[in-house]
């Protein structure tokens, strides 16, 4: 990691990191914490960021040209769905472009227990900058109200640390983007 920034609560992980990269931060700087209070998805939907959950974002600086981003989303939910399978022992499925579903071995529904949101600086020949924002349900109370949605701890009867779960898709992206 170039820098990790871990904050208590914040408005949005990724606000933090996009403001960062147009600063000139790193490549792998990390902004992480432990709830946001207007966390955020794709097209603007709202992520419920409570205490237990995972919510960063990475800054990478990879060099692409902008039609190549659909496979970095692609990758990203690959990376993420093999670490948290990894981490969790859940069957997981990913639900393109940014989605990771799992399921626990007594047979329940699918549920959604990451997103992945990534946002882009540059032009029409090359790409500055990516932020890679991921929110993962570990610990945290899911509302109700989100009724495909889940948590890790729900799913396993068991409550990981955030931390080790972090680990692993750090792990698991480095690998995959290995070369940004």
């Amino acid at each position: 990691m170039s820098e990790v920034i871990r904050l208590k609560s914040c408005r949005s992980t990724q606000d933090i990191a996009r403001r960062m990269a147009d600063e000139g931060a790193l490549p792998w700087t990390l902004v992480r914490s432990d709830r946001q209070s207007c966390g955020r998805g794709r097209i603007g939907r709202r992520w419920v960021s409570g205490p237990g959950g995972l919510y960063f974002s990475l800054i990478l600086r990879p060099r692409l040209k902008p039609a190549d981003l659909a496979e970095l989303s692609r990758g990203t939910a690959a990376a993420c769905g093999r670490a948290l399978a990894r981490t969790t022992k859940l069957k997981i499925a990913i639900k393109l472009p940014n989605d990771v579903f799992a399921t626990s071995a007594r047979g329940t529904p699918f549920k959604k227990i990451c997103g992945i949101l990534i946002e882009a600086s540059g032009d029409t020949r090359k790409v500055d900058w990516v932020v890679i924002g991921i929110g993962v349900n570990v610990n945290n109370r899911v509302p109700k109200s989100l009724t495909e949605a889940s948590s890790i701890a729900a799913l396993t009867g068991l409550r990981l640390d955030p931390e080790t779960v972090l680990k692993a898709v750090l792990c698991a992206l480095r690998a995959r983007f290995s070369r940004y």
